[in-house]
């Protein structure tokens, strides 16, 4: 491919004071107005890339980006070139004057992206429209010579495998970058990893263990054995962080009640105002996996004993390194920080409380209160100051200090079997709803490790819960009050 001659071509071919639809009928007007592109780069792009897939190695690939940049470099110069002269009056839209009298016709087909001013003329409209369209061709330039210049790889990985059983973003568009890997939706709107020759297994596996982390949801990426996908599918979709909530009512395993509550995916921020998702180099990597694991132990017992390794971690590199005790004790850690949770400004996870249960005869949905959003740190730092007055008030925990009652009677109890009638045991209204207990404590301790042993994570997340009712339309919703 002569890649200088085509791309000096399509710069020579592009007239630069006229954009034409004059060859349209009524219904093609509006379309090839809302995808309007100059295609000359569009084409040489798909050739590109066409040649980019028949590449084998990185160095190949890589060798690409400088003709990418070339492209879009040149497109932007085009692009601007027309609004520049569409501003200033010297670019003129034709278009055929089937248009005239049609103007409802035209203004509803492209209402979704523009609000048009009726008391203008239909010359105005149009160019009103075509200036917001040239700017939405420059903003997605000026996006992909960003990853060009920021994120070369975006343009070098290839897809590896799905990631399951969720979706891992908010917004389909959302593509998140950690180090020379990034996750981005492939194929039928789900997403993937991608990488190239010189990603490591581990880079890929703290990317995953960052995401589980913000969304509280477990995940893994695909294997080519289908039947062990759709078990692992159906094990980590029984997974809910809310089950330690639903798990402090006590009449829980009585009730025949059922209440909505479910987590939202947070609303990760974005680079420069596009739709990337980059996190800085981590250093403690491990931790995110250790936590990650957690997520994958959806009964108390179990997950105890790994929420309580990702503590160990973090006593490890954090609370030691910070107070270089001469005698360390896991109780004197868990004490500290049982303290610091209850300040700390974690990132925010929203879960939807709707207001509403279903009547135990399963015919009627009952509205007890409006519907609100819920930051699940701040509920469970009310639990923790309900649990510290019931063990307050319990026989046998009033005199043990909470990282005693958090160590010996929970994760030693959970992990360890010579304990005889101290040991934790599946009786549903004693020891498993006292390990949940104690696992509302180390949930907090796990974020809070988490985030001051990686600070780069801090307010990474939208913490507007105006952001998630307007995402979800629940403006409606939010606004109904309860049954009377």
């Amino acid at each position: 491919m002569d890649f200088d001659a085509k791309l000096r071509n399509i710069e020579e071919s592009i007239k630069e004071n006229v954009i034409d639809v004059y060859d349209s009928d009524l219904l093609s007007i509006p379309i090839k107005l809302a995808y309007f592109e100059l295609q000359g780069y569009t084409n040489l792009i798909i050739e590109l890339n066409k040649l980019r897939y028949s590449c084998i190695s990185y160095t190949e690939k890589k060798n690409l980006n400088y003709k990418y940049k070339r492209v879009y470099l040149s497109s932007r110069r085009m692009y601007r070139r027309l609004l520049r002269n569409l501003c200033n009056g010297t670019l003129t839209i034709r278009y055929p004057r089937c248009l005239e009298g049609e103007e409802e016709c035209f203004y509803g087909a492209l209402s979704y992206s523009c609000k048009f001013n009726k008391e203008k003329s239909l010359d105005e409209n149009i160019v009103i429209y075509m200036k917001l369209k040239l700017n939405q061709r420059i903003y997605e330039t000026n996006e992909e010579l960003f990853k060009l210049n920021q994120y070369p790889n975006y343009y070098i990985n290839t897809f590896t495998t799905f990631i399951g059983p969720y979706s891992v973003a908010k917004y389909e568009k959302d593509i998140i970058f950690y180090k020379d890997v990034f996750i981005a939706v492939s194929e039928e709107h789900h997403f993937s990893i991608f990488y190239n020759e010189n990603s490591t297994e581990e880079t890929k596996k703290a990317l995953l263990s960052i995401l589980a982390y913000f969304n509280g949801e477990p995940y893994f990426y695909f294997t080519e054995n289908y039947n062990f996908n759709r078990k692992i599918c159906e094990l980590y979709e029984k997974f809910d962080l809310l089950d330690m909530l639903r798990l402090r009512k006590k009449n829980f395993f009585d009730s025949k009640r059922e209440e909505p509550f479910i987590i939202e995916l947070p609303i990760l921020k974005t680079k420069n105002g596009y739709n990337l998702i980059c996190f800085d180099d981590i250093q403690h990597e491990m931790i995110f996996e250790l936590y990650h694991a957690s997520l994958k132990q959806f009964e108390s017992l179990p997950r105890c004993i790994f929420l309580y390794r990702v503590f160990e971690y973090g006593s490890i590199h954090h609370y030691q390194p910070l107070f270089k005790p001469n005698n360390y004790r896991p109780e004197d850690a868990l004490d500290y920080y049982a303290n610091e949770i209850m300040t700390h400004s974690f990132n925010p996870l929203y879960y939807v409380d709707a207001g509403t249960y279903e009547s135990e005869d399963r015919k009627k949905i009952i509205r007890e209160r409006k519907a609100k959003y819920v930051n699940i740190t701040t509920r469970l730092r009310k639990e923790v100051k309900i649990i510290k007055k019931e063990w307050s008030g319990h026989p046998y925990l009033k005199n043990k200090t909470i990282g005693n009652i958090i160590y010996v009677t929970g994760r030693n109890a959970a992990a360890h079997g010579a304990g005889d009638r101290r040991n934790a045991r599946y009786d549903y209204s004693m020891n498993y709803k006292h390990i949940n207990d104690v696992n509302v404590f180390l949930e907090l301790i796990a974020r809070y490790l988490i985030e001051k042993l990686n600070p780069q994570i801090t307010n990474m997340v939208e913490r507007k819960i105006k952001c998630y009712i307007q995402h979800n339309q629940y403006e409606k919703i939010f606004e109904k009050k309860k049954d009377s």
